[in-house]
């Protein structure tokens, strides 16, 4: 069973157990809701009855409102996560709802009142029917309740006599007086308290929409913000329609401080445009040859010369020894035979005619390979020193070695260094909206101590996706002391295994004994007019270096 087929089984499981189990009005009634509910998912699936009750009545009124959120089918499209977590969510308001409504209300004591009344004994109504009638008179207008007229006929009735020693007639019209009137209050009891179980809906209804809203919100301003940098490596992993498709709303709770940081986040794909701009710019130059080229080719329909026979059904060039066939009757068949199957010997023409053609073709300059070229490993300086535009160019570069590993199938992996470490695989990164939140809120603070991304990078040195690996380190090199076997390690790798050190600086004042250990140096002061067009050609550099 495939991830799909699964969702839809929970989802279908989820359905069933809300109809046998769902402590809702009744059995009925909720499959109806679970049908509407479907239906809103998938329109005129199936068709629901026009049901004459207020709470079922109110409750798809509901589904109505929560359904018209902005964004909300637009996510659930083609995410079958987010849907299931929006039937989960749905479903369980309407359950909870409906028992927080009903459980409390402020009418419970008149209700209990109302019961008492119920089976009260006429010899006791007798002597407390006064309490009820002020008690009612109290409590509702003469509009709801004409209190007047029951007081009225119960003194009439009662002045004749006590209740023992009424006739059958006035006891009856007293027992129906009664009951008359105890139902009426029963139905304007059972109306407050509908009415009031309909504001608490409403209320319920109310906090539950505004939290589903929230989280669409969230999603597609989430969305919004990832969608440069998915669109920038979306050429190699066709990202556009997949990446989101195993997401669910608890994304939100994870990326929330990336969503608190939307302002640097839109400097930084602001940042990345302009790296796509320049890398479109320095893009290899291709260019079209067209070669227009005459020549004679043979023209079988053109019958100028014969050159040969062959096998037809062409009557019109047919053989005379094929057409002796036809004299005799016994050879007559034969005839027959080898003109259905096609299998007559006819003469074959052609002639030549001169074709004019063109060809068309792209060239593409293109460096010889060498050598197949190994992965990168990219230690990232995310202390505090890197903060603001630095840590802005170090991202979009590591962004940039990202595209350009993936496009030549070769791995990256980054270490993410203050005064610990934090590594990715970069090559899993573009497939996982997780892993992409994760580059992006990048920590940079904390001090710098280069010494363990360096161990990490050589224990990475050592394993077998990453031993013919080059290693670049990103940082403004603002530090003053590194390990020394870590240093001993270095020389160890650049002179016995062939390994290559790049650094590139984001900074006007590095420890330049620092930068000694490493093979080459980049420069870029990251204050400097046009240095995304300096960067993309550094990456060319790399690319072509690595």
């Amino acid at each position: 069973m495939n991830p799909q087929q699964d969702i839809n089984q929970q989802i279908e499981e989820e359905y069933q157990r809300f109809i046998e189990f769902g402590e809702l009005l009744d059995r009925q009634t909720r499959k109806y809701l679970v049908r509407y509910l479907q239906n809103k998912l998938e329109p005129d699936a199936f068709t629901i009855p026009d049901l004459n009750d207020q709470y079922y009545q109110y409750f798809t009124k509901a589904l109505d409102d929560l359904f018209e959120i902005d964004g909300l089918m637009k996510i659930t499209e083609g995410n079958q996560k987010i849907t299931r977590q929006i039937i989960l969510d749905t479903l369980y308001w309407l359950r909870k709802s409906y028992q927080k409504a009903r459980s409390k209300n402020p009418y419970d004591s008149e209700l209990k009142r109302l019961e008492g009344w119920t089976v009260t004994p006429l010899h006791v109504f007798e002597d407390r029917w006064h309490f009820l009638i002020n008690f009612l008179r109290k409590n509702y207008s003469k509009d709801q309740l004409d209190i007047d007229f029951y007081e009225n006929r119960f003194k009439n009735i009662l002045s004749t006599g006590k209740i023992k020693d009424l006739d059958e007639a006035n006891r009856n019209k007293l027992e129906l007086l009664l009951t008359d009137l105890l139902a009426q209050w029963d139905a304007l009891l059972n109306a407050k308290i509908l009415e009031y179980q309909l504001q608490k809906l409403e209320e319920e209804k109310e906090a539950f929409t505004e939290t589903v809203e929230a989280k669409v919100d969230e999603y597609l301003k989430l969305t919004d913000l990832v969608k440069p940098f998915t669109e920038y490596l979306g050429s190699y992993w066709d990202m556009s329609r997949s990446l989101w498709e195993d997401t669910s709303f608890d994304v939100l709770k994870e990326y929330d401080d990336l969503l608190r940081d939307e302002a640097s986040i839109r400097e930084l794909s602001e940042l990345l445009g302009q790296l796509r701009e320049a890398e479109i710019e320095m893009e290899e130059e291709s260019y079209e040859k067209t070669i227009i080229r005459q020549e004679w080719v043979s023209d079988e329909h053109s019958k100028a010369e014969i050159v040969g026979v062959h096998d037809s059904d062409d009557l019109n060039n047919l053989l005379s020894s094929e057409a002796a066939l036809l004299g005799d009757e016994d050879t007559e068949t034969l005839f027959l035979k080898k003109f259905a199957e096609k299998n007559l010997m006819t003469f074959r023409y052609e002639d030549r005619k001169l074709v004019k053609s063109e060809d068309k073709f792209v060239e593409v300059a293109q460096r010889i390979k060498m050598k197949e070229k190994g992965p990168f490993i990219i230690c990232v300086d995310t202390s505090e020193s890197m903060m603001g535009r630095p840590e802005q160019i170090a991202k979009v570069l590591c962004l940039g070695i990202l595209k350009m590993a993936v496009r030549e199938n070769r791995r990256a992996y980054l270490i993410n260094f203050s005064i610990g470490i934090k590594t990715f695989d970069l090559y899993n990164v573009a497939n996982s909206i997780d892993e992409i939140a994760n580059f992006l809120r990048m920590s940079f603070h904390g001090g710098t101590d280069i010494s363990l991304p360096l161990y990490e990078a050589l224990n990475q040195l050592r394993s077998n996706d990453y031993q013919d690996a080059d290693v670049l380190v990103v940082s403004d090199f603002i530090m003053y002391r590194v390990d020394k076997e870590v240093l001993k390690d270095v020389k160890y790798f650049q002179q016995n295994k062939g390994t290559q050190f790049h650094s590139l600086t984001l900074s006007d004042d590095p420890n330049s004994k620092i930068l000694e250990y490493f093979d080459t140096n980049w420069v870029y002061d990251p204050k400097k007019k046009g240095i995304i067009k300096e960067l993309s050609r550094g990456l060319g550099e790399i690319r072509n270096r690595y």
